[in-house]
């Protein structure tokens, strides 16, 4: 079954997440592929959005804190 793994990282490049999600394209047909990647699509897009927004809330707030 076909993975793909997303790692987040910061502008420094230290990890901020990674997610592995495995699709399943069943026949392997075009068709069964294209939904496959949608689904994921509509599973990992919010989830990731969701990461980036977090490491961007923690750097905002330790910007403010000050050194």
């Amino acid at each position: 079954m076909p993975r793909i793994e997303i790692v987040i990282k910061d502008d420094d490049g230290n990890v901020v997440s990674t997610q592995q999600h495995e699709l399943n394209v069943q026949s392997g047909s075009f068709h069964d592929v294209e939904g496959a990647v949608e689904e994921w699509r509509k599973r990992a897009l919010p989830a990731i959005e969701l990461d980036i927004l977090r490491q961007q809330q923690e750097r905002l707030k330790a910007e403010k804190r000050g050194p």
